[in-house]
């Protein structure tokens, strides 16, 4: 099951077949639209609900999590508002910080310093009387972070008893994230806490709903989470892996690239099987658009993620989010120019098209009225929209900018693509990468209307439609194999930390994370170690083949010469912190040959009308399905390819060959 904030996917999978079902979300109450789904699909023998979700993001962009209070070592407490004095904008005259999750900030008399040992105890008479205080200001969450705890959380713990015992529910540093950097550390435990309410409330929602699924007209029988033994719920989480709903709940923070994480892990499966290692991920949705790469066919992942100007310092797949989708909505600003985005029309009222009370133009009102989709097609048929309203909704902002109906639907696909290709550049070029060394993997209900297009100014030799474009994300949680994941920071070690040491400190690590997944159920174990030169502020992450100075040594010292061009001499390095990915054995899904994916003809294949293209030049345009251009070869555009969930334009100067198992790769002419 993949939520989004237009559309609620899911895809399952029996062994043999993959069933699809793409309905709109529910707003207010996304667990409704995952029950209706759900109550679809028949649920016999054992059943198993990977989930994910923008419930978590949508609470933190939003800022309505709950109200929490933050509870720090004394002389700390101004730490989410002081940060970091680094600047986003370097030249920016007016420096509009982000609003912090929380002001109700509290420190406790305590210290530990770095080695672990007590500087001065904790005085629990004055954590008495802060938690008195946050009750008297009707705040029922806490975040803890005291400085050190990482190395010995004692103090921690014993300020964690105390407020659980006053009826608060506790988020704790060292629990969540056992690292060094106290702004970081202190900004996930606040998010995390703020968010913990909100995702146990959806779950709880979602687990209630789903155990009390009635059969529907489909004759499928309830789901029954709590009255069948064979039924189990996971929830995605941000590096890959699922997790329990009470452990979801527990670690709420982990849950804020949910749903795409389902995407990078969908566009890397299909990738491997057209023969592809090195790719982008666009996932082009009713909101937002999400990229990635995949380099020699592992995703990559990062720990210094900031969303909103916010730290979350989790492992979580490296993802670039704009605010440009399928609803995303066009305007002229105070200036007079046309701007498309962040702002999302969403499922309710949704498009103009949509007949469902919007009246603003979106991406989606440009593309029927440029005749990119075909309205009888959309969803398979499945909704109808109206092109007559899409166009007067266009028309309104075509007269406020003096242009036509045409040039102005033109005008917002191309912001929105140059918002898009902005993204990918993010994860591209501005980090070494030549995006004409990738495949751009494109899917996303709205992804095949522009992938081609953004392909061509980026420079991209070809684009990979896959099968189930419109529903990968939650493809790929089919797919996703179970991730367990630990860290320490060691950088306090110094010369203790031999060969030795290091080798029992990662069998420590590693010891955890098989908690999660046993011996018998991995498989692989990946060690990392962040390490950089001593005197500096930031590290590389880089893979550990075998513990070791030597090994750690020469690994970083490639890595920082392929980022910087070379690395300095005769300087000592040091290893701040280490790290622990477990993976677990995946669900050995193969995509079924095109002959028996359900793609039928469309009866008759017909002369579309006319669609204009980038030029502005309209001319006739074929409508195609997978199984036409399987039997047709090598295609040229252009011509609209129709799924069950999707469709895809390829435009002139474009040509299009289908693979056996329902790919589509695009290749740009020269």
């Amino acid at each position: 099951m993949d939520v989004g904030g237009t559309f609620t996917d899911l895809v399952a999978y029996d062994g043999e077949r993959l069933k699809v079902i793409k309905i709109p979300s529910t707003p207010g109450e996304f667990h409704r639209a995952v029950i209706d789904a759900v109550g679809r699909v028949s649920d016999e023998g054992e059943v198993r609900i990977i989930h994910g979700s923008t419930v978590a993001t949508n609470a933190l962009l939003q800022r309505a999590g709950e109200r929490i209070a933050l509870i720090t070592s004394e002389g700390f407490s101004d730490i989410l508002l002081i940060g970091r004095q680094n600047r986003p904008l370097l030249y920016a005259l007016k420096i509009e910080r982000p609003k912090p999750i929380t002001e109700d900030c509290f420190a406790v008399p305590e210290r530990i310093d770095a080695a672990g040992a007590v500087v001065q105890p904790l005085d629990e008479a004055a954590v008495a009387k802060v938690v008195n205080e946050i009750i008297g200001r009707e705040v029922k969450h806490v975040a803890v972070c005291l400085l050190f705890s990482f190395v010995n959380p004692d103090h921690e713990n014993r300020v964690g008893e105390i407020c659980r015992r006053a009826g608060l529910t506790v988020s704790l540093s060292h629990e969540l994230l056992p690292e060094f950097r106290e702004y970081e550390r202190a900004s996930t435990t606040a998010i995390n806490a703020s968010l913990r309410p909100t995702v146990e409330a959806y779950l709880q929602a979602l687990e209630q709903g789903l155990s009390q699924t009635p059969s529907n007209a489909h004759g499928t029988r309830s789901v029954g989470f709590e009255s069948s033994r064979n039924t189990t719920l996971r929830i995605m989480h941000s590096s890959g892996g699922t997790l329990s709903p009470t452990q979801a709940a527990t670690h709420a923070a982990r849950l804020v690239l949910s749903g795409p994480a389902g995407g990078i892990l969908g566009a890397a499966f299909v990738a491997k099987t057209a023969g592809f290692e090195d790719v982008i991920t666009y996932d082009m949705g009713g909101t937002s658009t999400d990229v990635a790469t995949i380099l020699g066919g592992q995703p990559q992942w990062t720990t210094s993620t900031t969303i909103d100007g916010l730290p979350v310092a989790l492992p979580m797949f490296d993802i670039h989010t704009v605010g440009a989708g399928g609803g995303s909505i066009a305007y002229v600003d105070e200036g007079g120019a046309l701007r498309v985005g962040p702002k999302s029309a969403g499922a309710v009222p949704g498009p103009a098209c949509y007949d469902r009370g919007g009246t603003e133009p979106t991406v989606t009102d440009a593309n029927l009225i440029l005749g990119r989709i075909l309205p009888d097609q959309f969803l398979g048929g499945a909704m109808s929209i109206r092109p007559d309203l899409a166009e007067t909704a266009i028309a309104l902002l075509a007269k406020q900018i003096g242009k036509s109906v045409i040039e102005t639907a033109l005008g917002i696909l191309r912001i929105a693509e140059a918002n898009m290709e902005a993204a990918i550049r993010a994860v591209t070029s501005r980090r070494g990468h030549d995006p004409r060394r990738f495949t751009l993997v494109s899917f996303g209900g709205a992804g095949g209307l522009h992938a081609c297009n953004i392909a061509t100014s980026l420079d991209i030799p070809r684009v990979l439609i896959p099968p189930y474009a419109g529903v990968l994300s939650a493809l790929g949680m089919v797919v996703a194999p179970p991730v367990a994941e630990s860290s320490k920071t060691v950088v306090h070690l110094g010369v203790e930390l031999d060969d030795a040491r290091l080798a029992a400190e990662y069998g420590q690590i590693s010891g955890r994370t098989m908690e999660t997944i046993p011996y018998e159920q991995t498989a692989a174990t990946e060690a990392w170690a962040d390490v950089r030169f001593k005197g500096q502020s930031h590290e590389i992450k880089i893979r550990v083949m075998r513990p070791g100075w030597d090994e750690i040594s020469a690994t970083f010292v490639a890595a920082y010469q392929a980022i910087y061009g070379q690395a300095p001499a005769n300087r000592d390095m040091e290893i701040v912190t280490l790290r622990v990915r477990r993976i677990g054995k995946s669900a050995e899904v193969k995509l079924p040959t095109l002959s028996s994916t359900g793609y039928q003809p469309v009866s008759p294949i017909i002369e579309h009308g006319l669609v204009a293209h980038a030029t502005g030049e309209k001319s006739q345009a074929s409508v195609f399905t997978r199984s036409d251009l399987l039997k047709n070869g090598p295609t040229p555009g252009p011509f609209l390819l129709i799924d069950p969930q999707a469709t895809a334009y390829i435009p002139p100067n474009w040509t299009a060959t289908a693979h056996d198992n329902g790919s589509i790769v695009a290749a740009r002419l020269a």
